[in-house]
């Protein structure tokens, strides 16, 4: 079924220095059975993960007659945790997938069979439900968080699996997000409670190497780190930090790495401002996600609309939505051609980001194929169009903002 529709929102959203931008949607397609809550594309693999309690994966086929194949692998949908699925995160060669569920558990998954690796419950005594969790670039290291107020780090071995090395304790509220250095020497997290912390991975020391204590009013909802560093005043280079909150913005950070005298890294770093906040969406972030190997910056929210953002200049490319539907994370492809999202009701669109000069004509169509070693025999994936909003506000639903299909009208007295 070919990917032609109407884009969510219309138009909107400007363009930087005549270079345009646009987002074309190409598909969208009913995963699951409840909301998606994380989606993640590293290589030709996709994953989802859901408030129904399963993770789903892909693997993408060949490119012909203008359309791109998705495939699920015959393993999927994977079961193993007994609440939602909060967040998934691949390593950076697609092969280990990692997870965590409010039932307060970690799983490392093979995602070329599906078994899993290994499992660990989060070392605190009593129960806790996990937020957030991340494989560090190397694949040696795990973190996650959760409603424990702290953060537990793994060293991972895919013979000898997940061995506890620190619990950082420091945060006074939920920890909604974590986020690795690329060199793995640090570790990022941020709570409901507005703070951001930075910690020594390789030093394992008891504080926090920074804390900037206010990072955003109400509390930080979400954070990632771009694969690039950025050139700052002194002649350094800073990992660059993007984070989302509560009170609507999204700020960008420096993380400065201390000099050993060996001009190594040390176990020793800055955390700073690193740009002006990017105002543009009406309420909390839900997601941000740095591009791979171009500088943009992908944010969604709960007004129901996307960003596309030039994080260098601090400025917006394009702006899609309101959609019918909430997204509650999203991501680019690895080549930056395409954006993923995962939406309210179980569903997981694309779109398709069209360059300068680029015709809507030459938009590939995401189709899901059915091979018979890689899909559930029997099973079909049904495809929807996400629905435009032009419609009074009389139309929506008040709680969910979805156009009402079938409403009840209370007869007069």
């Amino acid at each position: 079924m070919n990917g032609h529709g109407k884009v969510p929102g219309g138009g909107g959203g400007g363009a930087a220095d005549g270079a345009p931008l646009r987002l074309k949607v190409v598909s969208s397609f009913k995963a699951h059975a409840n909301d998606v809550t994380s989606v993640q594309w590293t290589g030709n693999v996709m994953a989802s993960g859901s408030a129904d309690k399963t993770i789903r994966v892909w693997k993408t086929g060949g490119r012909s007659a203008g359309q791109v194949e998705l495939h699920e692998m015959s393993y999927s949908p994977m079961r193993e945790h007994y609440y939602h699925v909060q967040c998934l995160h691949f390593s950076s060669f697609g092969n280990t997938l990692a997870t965590c569920a409010t039932d307060g558990k970690v799983v490392l998954w093979d995602t070329l069979t599906g078994s899993q690796i290994t499992a660990a419950n989060f070392p605190l005594p009593a129960l806790m439900a996990l937020r957030c969790c991340r494989i560090s670039s190397d694949s040696r290291l795990v973190a996650a968080g959760g409603d424990g107020d702290a953060v537990a780090l793994w060293s991972f071995d895919r013979t000898q699996g997940l061995t506890l090395l620190k619990v950082f304790h420091g945060h006074e509220a939920t920890i909604t997000c974590v986020c690795f250095s690329h060199d793995g020497a640090f570790l990022l997290s941020g709570s409901s409670g507005a703070d951001i912390r930075v910690w020594d991975c390789r030093g394992l020391q008891d504080h926090a190497l920074c804390v900037w204590r206010d990072a955003h009013d109400l509390g930080c909802t979400c954070m990632d780190m771009a694969a690039y560093r950025v050139s700052i005043s002194n002649g350094d280079a800073a990992f660059h930090v993007a984070t989302g909150g509560y009170d609507n913005t999204i700020k960008l950070w420096h993380l400065i790495a201390g000099k050993s005298a060996g001009g190594r890294s040390s176990s020793s770093a800055k955390f700073l401002p690193g740009g002006a906040p990017l105002l543009g969406h009406s309420a909390d972030i839900c997601s941000v996600r740095f591009a791979n190997q171009t500088k943009l910056l992908i944010s969604c929210s709960s007004d129901r609309t996307f960003i596309v953002w030039d994080p260098i200049r601090s400025c917006a490319l394009k702006r899609v939505g309101p959609l019918t539907k909430y997204a509650r994370s999203c991501c680019f492809s690895s080549d930056d051609q395409y954006v993923m999202a995962g939406f309210s009701g179980g569903l997981v669109g694309f779109w398709k980001i069209l360059t300068d000069g680029e015709e809507d004509s030459a938009v590939q169509s995401i189709t899901v194929g059915r091979d018979s070693t890689m899909m559930n025999a029997g099973r079909a994936v049904p495809f929807q169009f996400l629905d435009d909003t032009n419609a009074p506000e009389e139309f929506l639903c008040p709680i969910t903002q979805e156009i009402m299909r079938e409403p009840v009208v209370a007869e007069e007295t």
